[in-house]
């Protein structure tokens, strides 16, 4: 995902070499197939290694758990997106998603 900011996921996301060193290097030492992450081994279970989508939404684990989320609250004004993760987990950015 890093090597093609150029396009990510249609816009022009480039960085200076450092900075986007620096994340790269945060990415891989905090990727879910990393080991030791919390969450890990169940947003990856039934991901084949090095298979796993670009977009966390794609992970069957995420599909599982939202597929009774009707259509039109992805579509609510205050979500929007499927990314949006705190429009419903009201802790998310603290890593808390069990609501």
């Amino acid at each position: 995902m890093m090597g093609k900011l150029d396009n990510h996921f249609g816009d022009n996301a480039s960085l200076d070499p450092a900075t986007a060193q620096k994340i790269t290097s945060y990415l891989v030492a905090n990727a879910g197939d990393a080991g030791g992450q919390r969450y890990s081994s169940k947003l990856l279970k039934g991901v084949a290694t090095g298979a796993a989508p670009q977009r966390i939404t794609e992970l069957p684990k995420w599909v599982s758990e939202h597929r009774k989320v009707p259509d039109w609250e992805w579509r609510h004004k205050e979500v929007r997106t499927k990314a949006n993760c705190v429009a419903c987990h009201t802790a998310a950015e603290q890593g808390y998603y069990e609501e």
